[in-house]
């Protein structure tokens, strides 16, 4: 069996964990003015990667560094000693270390506490002169100074180390992999990541997958070391044990309380779910505002157990005061109609009726496992003569509008509609037309925040309190598990289809509708809109 090409140096090893409360003092909080006394966790991870040697010229084995914590757990404290460390620790002659992060306003986060650093310490203040813009120790030539986070204006770099911090939020890799190509002419160059998790199809998203391959097979890339600190995602994200496992530093930077404070709020707040998960359990997130939580799904049907029966509603709706929402995708993209039933009662619920319509000879190329076009096509219904299923299709490759008008058409005829909203675009135009010309009550609706602010906050509280009816249709729960919010200046909310990882159609439509319910336009608006829709058709 051959030897490694590696060998652990205890000696190394126990040097760089001791530079820590020999040269470095906390700055913050209750310890400040303290030695910087590693917890065994940071003590644990310092030692390996630094003990760890080439057995040919005794030089670090590692070259990179990926350590993903949650938040509160002492990161940039460590990052700001592992940057002294480095800088002045090693007697590299003329190092340069920089940290490197989303822009400089983040970026001088890390170094502002690097430079209190050296305020309470009396070995490095002998050593540092150090300014706003950077220290230089002018024993070595060494130097430690902030970048912001594009690459342009920093040629010439020769970094001894660099040092990203929050990688989750860098738009793209540029200043990072500008960085690493100037390593080229140091001896033993180190390229350290200390991140919380974010979004996923970002940047950073991409460092962590690359980052968990090499945890579980370190063969993969023996010079880069991993450490991940992260729940599981079927994890019960409110249990304190869990807390536990995710973040090593609770008890001691990160306080108990802080976290049940935290955990109480995303319970509360179902938009805030996605955050705690993120930023104090290190979970990957699909989008970044999670609008609805999921718990509440299984409350809003009578019969939580029975999954068909979404395919029982239409028939118990037949003769109910119906509103309608559209929302059409393109030509060869989904489209949703959801049929709102108001409550008889004040303690009733609001029966949702989606229907869903895809190109037919698309469904095969969406097929996923995580969205089963093909199943749902498959899970059909006879319904009042008609062939109904959890997703439709239209015929050819693109869709049919004037199929979906028909569909449209023959529930008319089985509910009172009293009106229909429709998107103010292309799509919702011509669909508009069409209903139009048959006396369908259309309102064309805008899509921004002040149309559509209200209703989406009320189907939150809907949602929340348990209010609707959705008979556990299949299409639908997964929209609501994709859907998502963005906020404007003055804190109204909407649905986001672009932020969105997947599909919320359904949700946009449902929010359409329940705006014409709750927010209905003025008479005189909407017959404006109606006289445009029959003049765009010439019947005006």
């Amino acid at each position: 069996m051959a030897r490694s090409p590696y060998f652990f140096d205890a000696a190394k090893a126990a040097a760089a964990v001791a530079f820590f409360p020999t040269f470095l003092r906390f700055v913050e909080g209750e310890w400040a003015g303290r030695p910087f006394v590693l917890s065994d966790w940071q003590a644990h991870h310092v030692g390996q990667i630094f003990g760890w040697r080439h057995r040919k010229n005794g030089r670090r084995r590692y070259r990179f560094v990926r350590l993903w914590v949650p938040r509160k757990n002492g990161k940039t404290e460590l990052a700001a000693g592992l940057a002294h460390l480095l800088t002045v620790g090693e007697r590299e002659p003329g190092a340069q270390i920089f940290s490197h992060a989303l822009d400089q306003k983040q970026a001088n986060l890390m170094y502002d506490k690097a430079a209190r650093m050296v305020a309470l310490s009396g070995p490095l203040s002998g050593l540092y002169e150090v300014t706003k813009t950077g220290m230089l120790c002018h024993k070595s030539m060494a130097s430690f100074r902030p970048l912001s986070g594009e690459a342009f204006g920093k040629h010439g770099l020769s970094p001894h180390g660099i040092i990203g911090d929050e990688a989750h939020a860098w738009r793209n890799g540029n200043l990072h992999t500008f960085l690493i190509q100037g390593m080229g002419a140091r001896r033993q160059p180190l390229d350290i990541i200390i991140s919380t998790a974010g979004e996923i199809k970002t940047y950073g998203h991409e460092l962590y997958e690359s980052s968990k391959a090499i945890l579980l097979d370190p063969t993969l890339d023996p010079q880069t070391y991993v450490a991940i600190y992260e729940a599981d995602p079927a994890d019960d994200w409110t249990d304190p044990k869990v807390w536990a496992k995710a973040n090593p530093n609770l008890g001691i930077s990160l306080k108990p309380e802080f976290l049940e404070t935290e955990c109480k709020r995303a319970l509360q707040t179902p938009r805030l779910e996605n955050d705690f998960k993120r930023y104090h359990l290190n979970l990957w997130v699909e989008q970044a505002v999670r609008w609805l939580s999921m718990k509440h799904w299984p409350r809003n049907t009578e019969r939580p157990d029975d999954k068909d029966y979404w395919k029982q509603l239409p028939a118990l709706m037949k003769g109910r005061k119906a509103v309608g929402g559209m929302d059409l995708g393109s030509t060869s993209d989904l489209s949703a109609l959801v049929w709102v039933y108001p409550p008889e009662n004040p303690e009733g619920r609001f029966v949702v009726v989606p229907r869903f319509w895809m190109p037919e000879d698309n469904v095969n190329d969406r097929d996923k496992p995580e969205h089963p076009y093909a199943r749902w096509v498959a899970d059909g219904f006879e319904f009042d003569g008609e062939h109904r299923a959890a997703m439709e299709t239209t015929p050819g490759n693109v869709t049919d509008y004037s199929f979906i008008v028909e569909a449209v058409m023959r529930d008319a005829g089985r509910y009172p509609v009293q009106k229909v909203g429709l998107d103010a675009l292309f799509q919702g135009m011509q669909v508009g037309v069409q209903l139009g010309t048959f006396g369908l009550p259309i309102e064309l609706m805008r899509q921004g925040h002040l149309t559509l602010g209200g209703p989406t906050l009320e189907l939150e509280r809907l949602f929340n309190s348990g209010k609707l009816e959705h008979g556990n249709h299949p299409v639908l729960e997964w929209m609501f598990r994709n859907a998502v919010v963005v906020k404007d200046s003055t804190g109204n909310i909407k649905p986001d289809k672009k932020r969105a990882s997947e599909k919320i159609d359904g949700v946009v439509a449902l929010v359409e509708a329940l705006g014409l319910i709750h927010k209905p336009l003025e008479p005189d608006i909407g017959a404006a809109l109606n006289k445009a829709i029959l003049e765009r058709a010439g019947l005006a």
